[in-house]
């Protein structure tokens, strides 16, 4: 994402002010950057002076690369984490549930937090006391949420997502429901909405609005693996935490550098030198739009996602018979298949290549399977069965196309406009894909590349 031509206003009113004061009285330091306001995006982080980046330092036996300047810093004390939710919730005695294994009754980190967090927003509004207090006020209230993140959508909503999309959601469904469920047979009394709004929190907390997407903006809690003991044998899952002045950062592909150091978390930048006024980035992933949307709740336009991909795994797999997954799971080709806005990835044309041969385990069939596995190391370019591979594939859009189709007549009859921004522009951009791959198949006047052959 290239920096907004946008004209931005200091947040330097209201909850926004009384944190950033909060922040640098308790050790965060950002010398050159305040949240601001990105008409028409929301908030977003700019410099309020040139930032110098990485110079290219000439050295005897290679170049080096300095860091630049440290742009931002939070210290570890200030950190939502593991250790410390006793602190940042007096009494909520759910430390040892993080201590205790799962299959003994123990909570993955993300919905200790949550829990953590939902128990401490009662008890402010209750009138008890919090050092985060300045932090917590910023967060975004549940209905923010409602129009950017898929997981608090109807079922009539979801039902209108892409395909790839929706498997994504529902495994983050399973995920929350396995949580909600684990939490409240512990006893503690948070209603379903308050624990997802926590749940929320407690993985995507800050709420903003791209000035060139459809969709409301969330960051990611870090990834928090210090050189600790306790974190040797954590799952990557289990290693996370709430870094507060560092989530006010967006997301771009080529954003700043964030780190964790022995102190805290510092954030460096990549780029030679940004201007005043300029909007700073951090990078959340090398992740598809469908990832973005269901995680954190935002869609990027095509051109400033060069990772997005379609997935369409959930439309191949059926398709396969439990021989096909016997042998493409013995070869590492089982799953994963997609396009992207050039063609359908190698895995995919593994599969329908696979799926030419109806009974690949038979020892009858064994010469067309090793043609097949000839074309997977890549001795055999394949080119003999190429039209009836591509027939496979262009059956694949055809199908999207027309779900897509439907799918827009139907979201233009949905009453919220955000939600029904955020699903059409996903399909859009979808079915933009799938228009782009069939042209570079078949070319611009659907004339065949192609010749047809029996395998």
């Amino acid at each position: 994402m290239t920096d907004r031509k946008t004209n931005p206003t200091p947040a330097t009113t209201g909850t926004h002010a009384l944190f950033t004061l909060w922040a640098r009285k308790h050790g965060i330091e950002f010398p050159k950057l305040i949240p601001a306001y990105l008409p028409p995006a929301g908030l977003g982080i700019i410099a309020t002076e040139e930032i110098r980046g990485p110079d290219q330092i000439p050295h005897e036996k290679a170049n080096s690369m300095s860091p630049g300047e440290v742009i931002a810093f939070t210290p570890s004390a200030l950190l939502l984490t593991r250790e410390n939710i006793e602190q940042f919730s007096p009494g909520c005695g759910l430390g040892s549930l993080l201590r205790q294994k799962k299959d003994d009754g123990g909570l993955s980190s993300h919905a200790v937090l949550a829990a953590v967090i939902a128990r401490e927003m009662r008890r402010i509004a209750e009138g008890h006391e919090n050092m985060w207090r300045e932090w917590i006020d910023v967060w975004p209230k549940a209905k923010e949420f409602r129009g950017s993140m898929p997981l608090m959508w109807s079922a009539e909503e979801i039902n209108l997502l892409p395909p790839s999309t929706k498997r994504l959601l529902d495994e983050q469904r399973e995920k929350f429901k396995r949580d909600f469920k684990t939490v409240e047979k512990k006893g503690f009394g948070f209603t379903k909405q308050e624990y997802m709004w926590a749940w929320i929190i407690g993985f995507s907390w800050k709420i903003t609005r791209h000035a060139d997407s459809c969709a409301l903006v969330n960051t990611r809690t870090l990834f928090y693996k210090p050189p600790h003991p306790a974190y040797n044998d954590l799952p990557r899952e289990d290693c996370m935490a709430l870094c507060p002045f560092i989530d006010y950062f967006n997301h771009s592909d080529d954003g700043c550098s964030v780190q964790l150091t022995p102190t805290g978390f510092t954030v460096t930048p990549t780029k030679p030198s940004y201007p005043a006024n300029a909007q700073l980035f951090v990078t959340y992933g090398c992740h598809s739009n469908d990832f973005l949307l269901v995680e954190y709740g935002f869609n990027l336009p095509l051109e400033k996602n060069k990772w997005d991909e379609v997935s369409i795994t959930p439309n191949l797999l059926p398709l396969l018979s439990e021989e096909h997954k016997r042998v493409l799971s013995r070869e590492g080709f089982l799953g994963k298949y997609a396009f992207d806005k050039e063609a359908f990835c190698f895995r995919t044309q593994v599969a329908v290549r696979l799926m030419l041969i109806e009974h690949p385990e038979m020892d009858a069939n064994w010469r067309k399977v090793e043609a097949w596995k000839n074309f997977l190391s890549g001795h055999d370019d394949g080119e003999r069965e190429r039209y009836m591979v591509e027939e496979s594939l262009l059956g694949f859009l055809d199908a999207l196309e027309e779900e897509g189709k439907y799918a827009l007549l139907e979201a233009d009859k949905l009453r919220e406009q955000g939600i029904r921004g955020v699903i059409k522009m996903r399909w859009e951009q979808i079915l933009g894909m799938a228009n782009d791959v069939r042209t570079n198949m078949v070319g611009e006047n659907g004339e065949r590349r192609g010749r047809r052959y029996a395998m």
